[in-house]
């Protein structure tokens, strides 16, 4: 008798990423795209790399509805082992959403990686549960379905919209005319951004030629498409430095707070790899200064830079609650830290990483990496602040202590809620009295 068979690449890359990324022991958790570019560097074939980001993402976005399925079709769920549970979910989150996927083949692989990892007993269970939601049809994905023995609407928004009670509760509480569309938003693939480089004198050119393909957003120099339509080409002007991927949400928000218009110096306080002061850049806004916690985020900052032709900012390693700056900034940008609830649909293993104990936290942080802002500016100084969270904690209240600090707000961008763009951000920007 042989022994077990091994799974299929995609998915034994899919469940590598997600082991990394929410793990079932003790193990620190990455972040989604970092445990799947690790999974996929030994996969060569394309078809391969693209399934096994599909379940990657797709399941983490689903990852509450078909935990729920699968437990529906359990005697005892709490007496099946976690990684039995977790593989079943992967199964039926293949089974109902994957319709170029043969259930014979789902069924195959799901069983054969239950009965390696916990036994064959689970994996008999494995293949009766798998079949039981086959059978189901239509129906495993029909809200009807989620909302029976549902004890109250926030239970069944919980399981059919796969989200966290705490996050439907607070957005139900905090934005009751556009809870709906939000949870809506979040299951959804996120549009994919780019920015191109208008320092290029050829970026007007090429964002003519791609407003022609049908793009789902254009405003100059960002675009966006739809996951699946991306032209080819693009990715050839982000090798050459003719663009950038970076969320059309993200620059939406930074032309609504007149960012080309900002004198210099200008400080992005917390910049990460640069995305919103490398836009800067390629606008002519100068000088400026970034910096970040992160060595190999600014690391990645210059080589971006360097990428695109451009000058690098000012890069220094530093703490936004307590700056070392001795000269002061005409504007400080401050893209706070923050729960991350506006960019799920990018960023799903958030919702099942955060509590509620992170608003609180995130909040005191904003408060001192403001405070700092506050006291750095001079009188008629510019602080743009913001968020892709949607908690009223972290946004409208935090405006609200800006201008007791004495600030004047210079303009009401707050969140696009209507802009169909499936990630949100919040923002606006401050004058200094």
């Amino acid at each position: 008798m042989g022994g077990p068979r091994s799974l299929p690449p995609a998915r034994a890359a899919a469940l590598a990423a997600l082991d990394d990324t929410l793990p079932l022991d003790q193990r620190a958790a990455l972040d989604v795209q970092a445990a799947l570019d690790r999974a996929l560097r030994p996969l060569e074939d394309p078809r391969d790399r693209g399934l096994a980001t599909e379940l990657v993402y797709g399941w983490l976005r689903l990852k509450g509805r078909m935990d729920h399925l699968v437990r529906r079709q359990l005697s005892r769920p709490d007496g099946t082992p976690p990684m039995a549970l977790r593989l079943l979910s992967l199964g039926a989150y293949e089974l109902v959403h994957l319709d170029q996927v043969p259930p014979h083949a789902t069924l195959s692989w799901t069983v054969d990686a239950v009965r390696a990892r916990c036994g064959e007993g689970p994996a008999r269970l494995a293949n009766a549960v798998l079949r039981r939601i086959q059978a189901l049809g239509r129906d495993a994905s029909n809200p009807e379905f989620y909302r029976h023995g549902a004890q109250n609407r926030l239970e069944f928004l919980s399981v059919w919209h796969s989200m966290p009670a705490w996050i439907v509760k607070i957005w139900l509480d905090q934005y009751p005319d556009t809870a709906q569309h939000l949870l809506e938003s979040q299951t959804a693939s996120p549009l994919a951004g780019f920015r191109l480089n208008r320092a290029r004198p050829d970026a007007q050119t090429l964002f003519n030629e791609l407003t022609r393909s049908a793009p789902a957003r254009a405003a100059f120099p960002w675009i966006a498409f739809e996951p699946h339509s991306v032209p080819p080409g693009l990715e050839d002007a982000c090798r050459d430095g003719l663009a950038s991927r970076q969320s059309f949400a993200a620059g939406d928000m930074l032309q609504r707070l007149g960012f080309e218009r900002w004198p210099g110096p200008v400080w992005d306080a917390c910049a990460g790899r640069g995305g919103k002061s490398l836009a800067l850049a390629e606008s002519g806004v100068r000088p400026l200064w970034a910096s970040d916690v992160s060595a190999p985020r600014l690391r990645g900052h210059r080589q971006d830079a360097w990428r695109l032709g451009l000058e690098c900012p000012a890069l220094f390693f530093a703490d936004a609650t307590r700056p070392p700056l001795k000269a002061s900034p005409a504007v400080i940008l401050v893209d706070a830290p923050c729960t991350g609830l506006g960019v799920l649909s990018r960023r799903p293993d958030a919702k099942w990483k955060r509590t509620f104990a992170d608003i609180g936290r995130m909040v005191a942080l904003q408060r001192r990496i403001v405070g700092n802002a506050a006291r750095l500016l001079k009188p008629g100084g510019l602080l743009a602040y913001i968020t892709c969270t949607l908690t009223l904690q972290e946004n409208e209240q935090q405006a609200a202590h800006l201008e007791s600090l004495g600030f004047r707000r210079r303009d009401k961008s707050g969140t696009a809620f209507d802009a169909g763009l499936r990630e949100f951000f919040w923002g606006g920007a401050w004058e200094k009295s």
